[in-house]
This record gives C-alpha cells, sequence and structure tokens, in this order.
C-alpha cells in the first residue's frame, strides 16, 4: 500500500489547475480603456506553447500611425477611451502571444525573429498585490510577418479601466460629498468561477484517463 505519494493522474491535474487559474489571462484583468502601441526590433524569440514571448527594442521616436488596420474588431474596442498611445519609447519590452497568436507564427515559416521588426497593440494587465504577471502587456493585435495577426480568444477577462484606477478616481467626488463612480466592467467577460470549474473539469477528464490507462495496463 503507498502512501504518502502522489498519482501520476492528480499531479498532472493538479498541475493543469494552477496552469489555467495561475498563467497569464487566467487569474488577472486587462485594461482595455487604455491601448498601448509598440514598434520595434526583435531582439528575443520564444514560441513555446501555450505563449509565445517576443522582446523588442523600441524606437525613442516611437510615434502610432493614423491607422491601425483591423484594431475595430478588436474585444474591448468599444471601451477604448481614445486610440492607442505610445509605449515604451527608448527602452525594451516584452510582448506576451495569446495562444492563438502563438499557435499562428509558430506555424509559420517567416515568422518573427530576432532582428525583424513587428508592431503591436497590446493591454496591459492591472496591477493587483501578489500577482506576479502585473503589467504585462498582452498583445491583442501584432503586425508582423507581412500580415495582421488579432486575438480572437474569449477567455481573458477585459476591463474598461483599472480597479485600482477607478478607486483613485471615484474617491474624489466621494469626498466632496457626490457619489462614487462604480468601477465599469465588460459583461461579457467570463466570470472567474467559470475559469476555475473549466480547470476542474480538465484536470479530472485527465485523471479519469490516467486512471483507466492504468486499469488497463494491469
Amino acid at each position: 500500500m503507498r502512501r504518502g505519494r502522489t498519482s501520476p493522474g492528480k499531479a498532472i491535474g493538479l498541475l493543469m489547475l494552477h496552469g489555467m487559474l495561475a498563467h497569464h489571462g487566467g487569474g488577472g484583468s486587462y485594461d482595455a480603456s487604455r491601448p498601448l502601441y509598440l514598434r520595434g526590433r526583435v531582439i528575443q524569440a520564444r514560441y513555446g506553447f501555450p505563449h509565445g514571448q517576443l522582446r523588442i527594442e523600441v524606437p525613442a521616436n516611437l510615434t502610432v500611425p493614423n491607422r491601425l488596420p483591423g484594431v475595430e474588431g478588436l474585444r474591448g474596442h468599444d471601451d477604448w477611451a481614445g486610440p492607442p498611445i505610445a509605449e515604451g519609447a527608448g527602452q525594451a519590452r516584452d510582448l506576451l502571444l495569446p495562444p492563438d497568436i502563438t499557435g499562428t507564427l509558430g506555424g509559420m515559416s517567416g515568422r518573427p525573429q530576432v532582428g525583424d521588426e513587428v508592431a503591436a497593440v497590446v493591454y496591459r494587465r492591472c496591477d493587483a498585490e501578489g500577482d506576479e504577471y502585473s503589467g504585462e502587456l498582452r498583445v491583442q493585435m501584432l503586425y508582423a510577418a507581412g500580415g495582421s495577426h488579432p486575438y480572437r480568444g474569449t477567455l481573458t477577462r477585459f476591463v474598461d479601466r483599472c480597479l485600482q484606477a477607478a478607486r483613485t478616481r471615484s474617491a474624489a467626488p466621494a469626498a466632496s460629498g457626490g457619489p462614487a463612480a462604480p468601477a465599469a466592467t465588460r459583461s461579457d467577460d467570463p466570470p472567474l468561477f467559470l475559469l476555475g470549474g473549466g480547470a476542474a473539469l480538465a484536470a479530472g477528464f485527465v485523471i479519469a484517463l490516467v486512471r483507466l490507462r492504468t486499469r488497463r495496463e494491469r
């Protein structure tokens, strides 16, 4: 009789559960009201699943083009408080690629590599205490490899402003006797408990498969 050991199925399930809840996009929110624009030369490129990552060197004279093809169809576009603003001028920035963009680029022979130039519209992850991914830049539209590559997923939670910023803005009218404006969020974003439920189902499915295989091998 084995004690104090975790079966392979349980280990895989726990890893999947932790990954789906704690990885990029699984438990955080991204500010769609303040889109950012970056352009620069790739100095590092990684296409590991589920997220690829590009580190780019942004020029000091970065300006935002008057036209950014395809952004009108992006999730969160209705919450934009204005056009994208330049981010990271004269510095290096990391761009997090969602799984669908990672998969698209990963199968292309001309995917961005070191030395290539790319541009992107991104949302910044809202800062939260204890969140190791606070402030990361998640790509919503990548202009690279001769085309435009939009994020088409639906799991990422978008807000029309980060809650901390909303509290700061709402504190002033409250202190003067006026009503505090609540932080608005998009109603079509999936509740966090759905993400947890999906992770639990996936973990349970994997555990069941491993147990079934183990019984057949006995």
